[in-house]
């Protein structure tokens, strides 16, 4: 599955979660018209709208599922890979 279809998928479910495009619009701060536009047209969902989106979501849609490409999955290793030492 694509990318595209990943986040428009997520971007579906946060307008069922929140009730409408009109609801999910008001929520990250654009029209409800913009919210259809996206949908209709299978457009990526917009990079300012993600952290939006999963804040209004309570973090059932996630940054991630939205745009993979620019919210990578976190892990669970708590290094930023670099074991060098520094000090």
């Amino acid at each position: 599955m694509e990318n595209g279809e990943t986040g428009m998928m997520a971007l579906a479910q946060a307008v069922r979660l929140l009730g409408s495009q009109m609801k999910t619009g008001k929520a990250i701060g654009v029209s409800g018209q913009a919210v259809s536009e996206v949908l209709r047209r299978g457009r990526r969902v917009p990079a300012e709208w993600c952290l939006k989106l999963q804040k209004a979501t309570g973090g059932a849609v996630t940054a991630n599922a939205l745009r993979p490409d620019l919210y990578p999955k976190e892990t669970d290793d708590c290094g930023g890979g670099d074991d060098r030492n520094t000090g």
